[in-house]
């Protein structure tokens, strides 16, 4: 996955993600999305003021928990 990490995110700095990655804002929490890496893994990052931050790597339900649980933290 770390190789496919980085080919992920070359696409997201160069804006041309290929169709399969399934970019998408995440419900329910402005600010955060979600990329593709295989059929099961995703990369979750949050953008603020034009900076990404990446929030978590993982299994698509854990990478979602993850990412929604870091999202709470972060607006309390």
């Amino acid at each position: 996955m770390r190789e496919e990490l980085g080919l992920a995110v070359d696409e997201l700095l160069k804006g041309k993600l290929s169709p399969g990655r399934n970019y998408e804002q995440l419900t329910n929490m402005p600010g955060v999305y979600s990329v593709r890496l295989s059929g099961s893994y995703r990369f979750v990052f949050g953008v603020t003021a034009d900076v990404a931050d990446p929030i978590a790597v993982g299994p698509h339900d854990q990478a979602y928990a993850d990412a929604l649980r870091r999202y709470r933290h972060r607006r309390n």
